[in-house]
Order: C-alpha cells, then sequence, then structure tokens
C-alpha cells in the first residue's frame, strides 16, 4: 500500500492501458466527493492499474462537520461500464464508486488485516465488475469467504446508499450517471437471510420501521457490532440467540461452593471470543457471584444495549474459556486482563479505582 498526496504523480499506467475517466469526468467525481462527503486530504494510489486505475479518497474526520469517522470513496471504478441486465438500461446503473466508513481511531497506515480489510475489499469491489463480466448495485451482497481478520467474524458486505441524504448519484459532463454506494459489512448469516428474504427484509432488522433508529444500526464500521440475525432482537420477533457452545456440549468443569451467576457478553458466547477482561463486583443477589466477562473490544455502545450481555452460571464461562477458573476464588475487586503472553494479568490499576468509589 502507497500513500500519496492528492495531485501526485506516478508512472503505474506505463505497461498497460486501464479504462480511465476524461479529465472533466474525474473533476467532476473529485467535486461531488467533496460536497456530499468531505474534502479529501490524501489519496491511496495504486502502483499498478492493468485495467481501470482506483484509487481511494480519504476524508478525514471532522467534528465540526458532524462526522466523527473517516469516510474512504474510490473513484476509477466508475471508468468501466458494468454489464447491466438490458432490462435495467434506462436506469443508467453502469457506472459506480463504492465508499466505507470507518471509526476515527482505525489505523489507516497500517498493513495489517486487521486494519487494512477494507481498502482490500474497496478495491475487491472495484475490479468485481470487470473480472466476472458483471454488476454491482444497490442491495447486492459479496462474499469474503470468511471473516475479513481474527478481530472480527464480519464476513461480506451489503451495498445500501451512503449515509447522506443526498449525494449517492453524480451527473457527469456528457450526461452520464455515476452511482455511489456504502460498503456495509455484514455476518454470514445476515447474508444468508438477505439472499433469501430480501434487502428490505434485513434492513428492516437493522432498522425496524425508522430508517434513523441508530439503536440497532450505524453505518460506521463497528468490528463486534450486534448479528441482527443471531442476537434476540425485539425487531426481529423470535430470534434468539445461537450460543457458539451448544447446550448439549456443556461439561461439568467447576466445583465451587456459594452463588454461580455471572454476566458475559455475547462476543464470548455468541462469537465465540476468549475472555479478554474479568472483574468481581459487590453483588446483592444471593445467586450473582459478582463476576463479569468480556472480550474486550466491546465498545460503549455495545456494552449500553443490554440485548448483548446475559446472565451464565460461571460453569458455562469456564466452558468457552478455561482460563479463568484459577481465578474464580478471588476476593471481590479483583479484576484481570489477558496479557501479550496469553495469560491473565491482574489488574491492580482496576482494583484500586474501583475501591475508591
Amino acid at each position: 500500500m502507497t500513500k500519496e498526496m492528492k495531485g501526485e504523480k506516478n508512472d503505474e499506467f506505463s505497461e498497460f492501458s486501464p479504462e480511465l475517466y476524461e479529465e472533466d469526468e474525474i473533476n467532476a467525481v473529485e467535486a461531488h466527493i467533496e460536497q456530499y462527503f468531505g474534502p479529501f486530504e490524501s489519496v491511496f494510489h495504486e502502483i499498478v492499474s492493468p485495467d481501470i486505475h482506483v484509487d481511494i479518497c480519504v476524508i478525514p474526520p471532522d467534528n465540526g462537520a458532524g462526522r466523527d469517522f473517516y469516510t474512504l470513496v474510490t473513484t476509477g471504478m466508475g471508468a468501466h461500464l458494468m454489464n447491466v441486465p438490458q432490462e435495467l438500461d434506462d436506469m443508467k446503473l453502469k457506472r459506480a464508486e463504492i465508499m466505507v466508513t470507518l471509526p476515527a481511531d482505525w489505523n489507516l497506515q497500517s498493513d495489517d488485516e486487521k486494519w487494512y480489510w477494507p481498502l482490500r475489499f474497496l478495491k475487491i469491489l472495484a475490479r468485481l465488475p470487470i473480472e466476472s463480466d458483471t454488476w454491482l448495485g444497490w442491495g447486492h451482497t459479496v462474499s469474503n469467504g470468511g471473516p475479513f481478520a481474527e478481530n472480527t467474524n464480519l464476513s461480506g458486505v451489503l451495498l445500501l446508499n451512503p449515509y447522506t441524504d443526498n449525494g449517492h448519484v453524480c451527473t457527469l459532463p456528457n450526461g452520464d450517471e455515476i452511482n455511489f454506494y456504502q460498503m456495509i459489512p455484514i455476518y454470514e448469516d445476515e447474508m444468508i437471510y438477505k439472499n433469501e428474504n430480501g434487502t428490505e427484509a434485513l434492513t428492516g432488522l437493522f432498522w425496524g420501521d425508522d430508517v434513523n433508529d441508530a439503536d440497532f444500526f450505524d453505518h460506521v464500521v463497528n468490528l463486534s457490532r450486534r448479528n441482527v440475525c443471531k442476537v434476540e432482537n425485539p425487531k426481529a420477533p423470535g430470534r434468539k440467540k445461537n450460543y457458539k457452545i451448544p447446550a448439549s456440549e456443556m461439561k461439568k468443569l467447576l466445583d465451587l461452593d456459594g452463588p454461580m451467576g455471572c454476566i458475559a457478553t455475547d462476543r464470548i458466547v455468541v462469537d465465540g471470543f476468549r475472555v479478554g477482561f474479568m472483574y468481581r463486583e459487590e453483588s446483592g443477589d444471593s445467586e450473582d457471584s459478582g463476576w463479569r466477562f468480556f472480550a474486550g473490544d466491546e465498545t460503549d455502545s455495545y456494552l449500553g444495549d443490554s440485548l448483548n450481555l446475559g446472565v451464565y452460571s460461571l460453569n458455562t464461562i469456564a466452558n468457552y474459556d478455561v482460563g479463568i477458573i484459577e481465578f474464580l476464588r478471588e476476593e471481590v475487586g479483583a479484576a484481570f486482563f489477558r496479557g501479550e503472553s496469553g495469560g491473565f494479568v491482574r489488574d491492580e490499576k482496576w482494583r484500586k479505582e474501583e475501591g475508591e468509589k
């Protein structure tokens, strides 16, 4: 991955003849991006462009403009006319660009796949219509074939209109239109549900009847957001949690005296991640041990949704992570996080701060 400032030149076209925008077309596209998504200070340029030249414009966070996230937008995909079904010719769907929004703390400079996969997939989508002689449009889904990275179970994307009220269509000087689609990462279950029931059915699980309901879905990529086709959702009655370990496979691992209840997040019991942080607090419930278990990557908004947490037996959580067992006799106020070596380390700072409250 090479990052160059906007306006710098390179000679990546010397061995190829890629399809390119005309100068007035690229000027119109860039002006459209700046008008509707924000000014971009830098561009990720390709080194080699055999068919089309795919740049990625980077619009930085700007809280003053109400954007606390990065916006990444391709330019170059729309130079190719996609193979749209003939019956859709009048809808001007042959040209497209793809975008994605990422949290403000996303490391765009890293080549580690846990940070790089959104850029990689933008480029994959940009070339998919050429390589498969097909087209991409609103409501289309594309699978990654497995989780994008080791820190998430998101494994495919759904294309929707951009998060802005306007800006999903750019008109070129010759009258052609470029459609902008937002890449929304989804889980495999959600992709299956969409394929069986349609895009509107899936977005109905995201938002219910109100597309402005952010309690269930936000357009900014969230690696640990709720899987609406696994987790019980009041807007999807009857959909229950699909636990990683079935009850029939649970083993009796503990022989402890005292209360056995605890609280754990769905990142552990649904998504199958190991415990990354745990602590024990006072409990007024005779059945509650006071232990709380987290994967460690849960956001405040995730933890603010009670549907992402559940009450379980300590034995159940021990089945998900046997590493917790040796610490379960610790007193109230104890806290541990998983260290770089993979073992648990006592969090003395947490214990002190909690004890002062």
